[in-house]
């Protein structure tokens, strides 16, 4: 079955996004701030000529959370545009076509909720109108 992606939600995008870079960005920070706040990174240990060496990993811990929030913040406003300019194209030239493999999505009647054949016009258990 071939579908194509016509449109993506600005949304659910953000949800998304912002959700995946909180993660990655609050540990990489956290990682990032110990080391620093300890001394063991020799570059980047400074703010605003203002020395980390030695501030300690709580202050370093600190700066990797706001960082890595900052981070996600701004990936999920990134991924908007993105998603704005795809939904522009897509609407242009067509979206991504994609094919999914697997059984193919039953129909059920809405009356009595009896599986109908792929043909039925009518549901053989109860009569009701189904249409194709």
């Amino acid at each position: 079955m071939k579908y194509e992606i016509k449109r993506i939600g600005y949304f659910s995008v953000f949800k998304l996004v912002l959700t995946i870079g909180l993660v990655v960005g609050i540990v990489l920070g956290v990682i990032l701030g110990a080391l620093t706040g300890a001394g063991f990174v020799p570059y980047g240990n400074s703010i605003g000529g203002i020395s980390l060496r030695g501030a300690g990993v709580a202050f370093g811990v600190i700066m990797g959370v706001v960082g890595g929030i900052l981070w996600a913040i701004l990936a999920a406003i990134v991924s908007m545009i993105y998603v704005f300019l795809y939904n522009l194209a897509a609407g242009l030239v067509g979206g991504i076509e994609v094919e999914l493999e697997g059984e193919k999505p039953s129909r059920i009647c809405p009356n009595c909720g009896y599986k109908l054949p792929e043909d039925a016009e009518f549901c053989p258990n109860c009569g009701a109108k189904v249409g194709l």
